[in-house]
């Protein structure tokens, strides 16, 4: 076993040094590499492992292409790396490019949640709510398939949704809930729906000793003129312990009382783990409101589809989420199910690598998981790729990751998957240096900026149409 890790650790540094320096970053927008250096393409470069693994998925990929009818489902779990989609996003666009746009896929209003998501759908809420990621230990949250639980007891609760890219219109949406139960009723509105209000931000300040008039105006952005105005003063003379109205440009929201007449309540249909709404046309915009009877409104996410053939890519991610965060939420395979999945990818092992865990307890809980996803779509073929390279600190290389890579690597064959070597396709930990002086790697040394995230899309897309394509010439 021993001998085999270092095998792939030096198949690893050998791509790096024959490759990632002549890597072209060009401008913004695609990001292509030079394995002109290659010293074997056949033994090493931008490739995936075991391919053979993909054969379901890539006869399902030439049946819709030749057909011209039906999805082909790509579902790419993960954490932060996927949660903010930028990684995916490429994939979906790529992807989409070459066989066919079936729609945005799987959504999720990580807004209402507070934390970060896919920029191609906005929603907005009257409402508060409340939420709780799989990270956590297991309560009574109805944690599904986004991997976070989002949920209200606003009985008013209206959430919007509407895609910002015309080309993500939508003509049929899924709809998942912990029971599978109408919480919300669905509806279109031929009317303008404001669910949030804008008043003036309204700022009191407490007069501190030795402050002046002056100094206070500085600090908030105003002029002593509109202090007094506000204020009703006559000079500029202020007195310690007394407070002042600071006037703003700053606006803040409030909620908005909607009434249910406003909606054109669209029937749906239930089914196994989801309801289907048939729109009729291609909208780009929908309404969740409150069913009176329920007495909590929980939200695990939709899938946005239209009419035509092609590639749906979900998406779902979680940050700081492990491969053990998503196995101890039942609901989440349950739900995962209704996607249908010709393709599922895998995307984690940054946050284990972080606990410092071992390659044989890592192993054990990718497995497990994976046991329980083939078992709801028993016949998805399985890509994971590796966690890509960071630093636990400044000067200070994450080299778990690498430890983690190799397990993966070496147990494809055992595990029944195909596996993408995204650690040292960005060269590893010698190719750090490289990713932050290419503006690659973020800030922060472990994430990876908008560009690096594109740039990690196009070679894994590279990749996969390859596979495809040597698949097609058999």
């Amino acid at each position: 076993m021993k001998r085999s890790k270092i095998a792939v650790f030096v198949v690893g540094v050998l791509f790096h040094i024959n490759s990632f320096g002549q890597t072209n970053y060009g401008g913004s927008g695609n990001y292509e590499a030079d394995d002109s250096g290659l010293v074997n393409k056949e033994i090493i470069g931008n490739k995936i492992y075991y391919t053979e693994q993909l054969k379901g998925f890539f006869d399902k990929i030439q049946q819709v292409t030749k057909s011209k009818k039906g999805k082909i489902n790509i579902v790419h779990i993960g954490d932060s790396h996927i949660q903010a989609d930028f990684f995916s996003g490429r994939m979906r666009v790529l992807l989409q490019d070459k066989f066919g746009n079936g729609g945005l896929g799987f959504a999720f209003p990580y807004k209402l949640a507070k934390t970060n998501g896919n920029a191609l759908v906005r929603y907005s809420s009257n409402a508060e709510w409340s939420s709780y990621r799989n990270i956590f230990p297991v309560k009574d949250a109805n944690v599904g398939l986004s991997g976070i639980a989002l949920s209200t007891v606003d009985k008013n609760a209206v959430i919007e949704l509407s895609v910002r890219d015309a080309s993500y219109g939508f003509s049929r949406m899924k709809v998942f809930t912990p029971s599978n139960t109408k919480d919300f009723n669905v509806g279109t509105s031929s009317r303008k729906v404001f669910l949030e209000s804008s008043a003036p931000k309204k700022i009191s300040h407490q007069i501190k000793k030795g402050e002046s008039l002056t100094g206070i105006a500085n600090k908030y952005g105003t002029t002593v003129g509109e202090i007094k105005k506000a204020n009703n003063m006559k000079s500029t003379t202020i007195h310690p312990g007394k407070k002042l109205n600071i006037p703003s440009n700053q606006k803040v929201s409030s909620a908005v009382a909607v009434g249910t007449e406003m909606f054109n309540e669209l029937s749906g249909e239930k089914n196994d783990v989801f309801y289907t709404f048939e729109l009729g046309e291609e909208l780009d915009r929908i309404y969740f409101y409150s069913n009176k009877q329920a007495e909590a409104y929980d939200l695990n996410g939709v899938v946005l589809e239209n009419d035509k053939p092609g590639i749906l890519y979900h998406t779902i991610g979680v940050n700081g989420a492990r491969f053990s965060d998503y196995t101890k939420y039942d609901l989440f395979f349950r739900q995962l199910k209704g996607l249908e999945a010709d393709l599922v990818i895998v995307s984690m092992g940054t946050n284990e690598s972080f606990d410092r865990m071992n390659a044989k307890d890592f192993q054990a809980q990718v497995n497990a998981f994976l046991a329980k996803v083939k078992r709801v779509a028993p016949n998805a073929s399985v890509l994971l790729t590796t966690p890509p390279p960071s630093y636990f600190s400044k000067d200070n290389p994450n080299t778990v990751a690498a430890e983690l890579s190799n397990e993966l690597i070496i147990n494809g064959i055992s595990g029944k998957y195909a596996i993408w070597d995204l650690y040292y396709n960005l060269g590893g930990t010698l190719g750090l240096s490289s990713l932050r002086e290419n503006g690659l790697l973020s800030k922060d040394l472990v994430h990876y900026t908008v560009k690096g995230y594109e740039y990690t899309g196009d070679l894994f897309y590279e990749a996969l149409l390859e596979a495809y394509n040597q698949f097609v010439k058999q």
